[in-house]
C-alpha cells in the first residue's frame, strides 16, 4: 500500500508511482483487488512482478492475441479468464494491466478499483517519456561521437551507458535488420541475445539503436584467450547458432552484417563494413542471413579501397553506358544487369524484361560498342558486375549520390556527363 502523505488517496498513489515506479502500483493493485496482476509494456516487456523480464513464447502468444482497444475499453479473454486494461499516452507508448482468474461478474469492481492507479500510471509514463527522450538524445550524441571517428576515449564514453569495453581489445560491430512487417521488438531481441550469451558463458551483447539501425558491439565471439580461446571458425559458428535460435524462437527472418575487428577508437570502420555486408544482400531482396564483411571475397578488398578509387573504378567501367542511358532512355543498364545475373542467357533476359530476344542482342552490341569491350571476355564481365554491385551498395548507403552534370546555358541539351 502507498504511504499516506495526504488525505487524498489519488495523490498518494501519484506520489508512489513517481517515487517507486510501476512495481509499487502493481503491488498496490494486486493487494487491493486480490487478483494476480501482470503489468507489461505495449512491446511485451514485463514491468511487474518480474521487472525487465521478456515474455516467454507461450506468454507472447497470449500477449499478441490481445486485440487493439483504448484506455476507455477493456479486453476480457474468456479462455484464460484474464482481464486486460490499457494505460497509454500514445499508440506505441503505454502499459497493459492483466488480471488473472477473473469472472465476468468481477469486471465492474476491478475496473473501478483500477481507476485511481490509471491516473498515477499516466503521470508516471509522462515523466518516463521525458527522461527517456533525454537519455535517447544523450545516447545518440554519444554514438555519433563513437561511430563518426572523432578523437575521443570510446571506452569512457560507452561506460556511461553500461557498456564496459576494454581499450586493449578489438571489437566488431554487428548491424541487424528485421523485416518491416515483423512483430518482434528490440527488447525481445535483447532477451534472446542475453539467454544465448549466458548459456555459452559469453559476455552479454547489448543491442543499441542509432540512426534507425539496430546494432551491437561484439567482443566475446572473437579470438581472445579469456573467452576460451575461440578460433575464428568456432566463433562464427556461435554467431550462426544464435542467429538460427532467434529465427526459430521468434519466427522471423533476421539479417546480420558484421564488420571486421578494430580497436575501440577505430570502431567506426567496423560499423561501415557491417553496413556494407548487410546491404550487399538486402538490396537484392535477400533476408535471413549472416554476412561477415571479410567473407565478401574480392568485394571485401574493393570496398576497402579509398572512396575516390572506388568512384573512379565505377566511372571508368560504366560512365559511357550511364551517360548514353541518361541521354537516350535506352535501358542499357538494366539490360546489362539482367544479362550478368543470367550469365548472358539472351532468352532468359528477354523474358524477364518482356522484350524480344533480338532487342537484347542489339542492346548488348550497343553496350560493347559504347564501352569498347568484348562481352565474351570473363574478366570484362566480372569488372562490369563488380562496378554495378559496388555502385549499388554505395548508393544504398548514401556514399555515392546518383546524378549527372549538365550545361547551365543549355539545360535541355542532350549532352551530359554522369556522376554515376
Amino acid at each position: 500500500m502507498p504511504e499516506k502523505h495526504t488525505t487524498n488517496p489519488n495523490l498518494d498513489l501519484l506520489d508512489c508511482a513517481l517515487k517507486q515506479g510501476v512495481p509499487a502500483i502493481g503491488r498496490y493493485l494486486q493487494h487491493a483487488t486480490g487478483h494476480v496482476l501482470h503489468i507489461t509494456t505495449l512491446q511485451g516487456c514485463e514491468c511487474y512482478p518480474r521487472a525487465g523480464h521478456i515474455l516467454t513464447a507461450a506468454e507472447l502468444e497470449i500477449f499478441r492475441n490481445i486485440p487493439s482497444f483504448t484506455d476507455q475499453e477493456y479486453f476480457y479473454d474468456k479462455n484464460h479468464q484474464q482481464l486486460t486494461l490499457r494505460c497509454s499516452l500514445s499508440e506505441d507508448d503505454g502499459l497493459l494491466l492483466s488480471f488473472a482468474t477473473v469472472t465476468p461478474a468481477d469486471i465492474p469492481a476491478l475496473v473501478e478499483q483500477a481507476a485511481p492507479a490509471h491516473l498515477a500510471l499516466l503521470w508516471y509514463l509522462r515523466s518516463q517519456m521525458t527522461a527517456q527522450a533525454q537519455a535517447d538524445r544523450s545516447l545518440d550524441t554519444l554514438l555519433a561521437r563513437v561511430f563518426q571517428g572523432n578523437d575521443v576515449r570510446v571506452d569512457a564514453l560507452l561506460s556511461r551507458h553500461g557498456l564496459q569495453l576494454s581499450p586493449d581489445q578489438n571489437y566488431a560491430v554487428m548491424v541487424m535488420q528485421l523485416p518491416q512487417d515483423t512483430t518482434i521488438t528490440l527488447p525481445e531481441l535483447a532477451q534472446q541475445m542475453q539467454e544465448f550469451c549466458t548459456e555459452h558463458s559469453l559476455p552479454v551483447i547489448q543491442p543499441l539503436t542509432w540512426q534507425g539501425m539496430h546494432l551491437a558491439i561484439l567482443s566475446g565471439f572473437y579470438r581472445q584467450t579469456e573467452y576460451r580461446g575461440l578460433t575464428q571458425r568456432a566463433s562464427r559458428e556461435l554467431v550462426s547458432s544464435w542467429h538460427q535460435a532467434v529465427e526459430e524462437k521468434c519466427g522471423v527472418a533476421l539479417s546480420l552484417g558484421i564488420g571486421g575487428e578494430y580497436p575501440l577508437d577505430e570502431l567506426h570502420h567496423s560499423l561501415r563494413e557491417a553496413r556494407i555486408a548487410l546491404t550487399f544482400h538486402t538490396i537484392k531482396g535477400k533476408q535471413g542471413f549472416v554476412q561477415w564483411f571479410d567473407e565478401l571475397g574480392i568485394f571485401c578488398e574493393l570496398f576497402r579501397c579509398p572512396p575516390a578509387r572506388i568512384h573512379t573504378f565505377c566511372r571508368q567501367t560504366l560512365d559511357k553506358l550511364l551517360e548514353y542511358d541518361h541521354d537516350c532512355n535506352a535501358d542499357l543498364q538494366i539490360t546489362l544487369r539482367t544479362l550478368l545475373d543470367d550469365n548472358f542467357n539472351y532468352k532468359a533476359t528477354a523474358e524477364k524484361l518482356f522484350i524480344h530476344v533480338n532487342t537484347v542482342r542489339y542492346r548488348a552490341e550497343k553496350i560493347a560498342q559504347l564501352l569498347n569491350i568484348d562481352l565474351n571476355d570473363p574478366d570484362t564481365r566480372f569488372n562490369l558486375y563488380a562496378a554495378l554491385r559496388v555502385g549499388d551498395v554505395r548508393k544504398a548507403l548514401d556514399l555515392l549520390q546518383p546524378g549527372y552534370i549538365g550545361t547551365i546555358h543549355s539545360p535541355h541539351a542532350k549532352s551530359s556527363k554522369t556522376v554515376f
